[in-house]
């Protein structure tokens, strides 16, 4: 991400290790691979969606409010405006370049419906709960644009992702592979407007920031079979081609 949000993700691992944190059994990697995401998103979430991955809520912990910051990608909640889990990717891959991105839903089974930073920022503490718990090293995308047209920084550009499944034929996807979730489910709900708008404008503002062509720009389900990023967003991202608009 933008150098002032890896800045600020660098202070949190230092400030966590000062206070002794004991983040680093959080991130201890189950057996098996862990550059998979579960095809139905609904599998890890927990049972506050129906089932999945159980979390233990008392250890959720909102930040203080916090204001977005700016970067090249415009202005976005930095990672600690939603967790105070250190970033340790200590077991991460470089992502040595950038030459593709991919579009995901959150998918949760039911319709998102958070609308305040504090409830966004809680929900994002669930899946990465959830997305550690299954293995991974941290949680598996970039960015989260929420509701409201909100980004939110999630993992750093520094590393790889785990935001797309291995390929049938054994491909692994996540190779520079920017991550990017619209929070919902738009197999049961439409995309606000704010939402699809500052979307679009992250997806141009990574394009020009990586010299990526438009056919670097991928929906999930392009990649492998999903029918992520849902029914309401697929056709808004397949408009947004035809005008050019990422």
């Amino acid at each position: 991400m933008c150098e002032r949000c890896d800045e600020i993700s660098r202070r949190a691992v230092l400030k966590g290790a000062a206070l002794g944190l004991g983040a680093a059994a959080l991130y201890a990697c189950g057996g098996g691979p862990v550059n998979e995401l579960p095809d139905a998103y609904e599998e890890h979430i927990l049972n506050e969606f129906n089932g999945g991955v159980k979390i233990d809520e008392s250890k959720i912990v909102v930040p203080p409010p916090q204001p977005a910051q700016a970067s090249d990608y415009g202005n976005i909640m930095p990672r600690s405006a939603w967790t105070t889990v250190p970033l340790t990717l200590r077991n991460g891959t470089p992502m040595n370049g950038v030459s593709k991105l991919t579009i995901h839903h959150s998918g949760d089974g039911k319709a998102f419906v958070a609308v305040s930073a504090a409830d966004v920022a809680r929900h994002l503490q669930v899946v990465l709960m959830a997305h550690l718990k299954r293995g991974m090293i941290d949680i598996g995308y970039h960015f989260a644009v929420d509701l409201q047209g909100r980004v939110w920084q999630l993992r750093s550009l520094k590393y790889e992702g785990q935001h797309v499944r291995i390929g049938a034929n054994g491909v692994h996807n996540n190779e520079h592979n920017i991550g990017v979730v619209a929070l919902g489910d738009f197999n049961v709900q439409a995309v606000p407007t704010a939402q699809r708008d500052r979307l679009l404008e992250l997806v141009r503002l990574i394009r020009g920031k990586y010299a990526l062509r438009a056919a670097a720009v991928f929906m999930h389900g392009e990649i492998v079979q999903t029918d992520c990023p849902g029914r309401g967003l697929k056709p808004v991202i397949a408009d947004a081609r035809r005008r050019n608009l990422v």
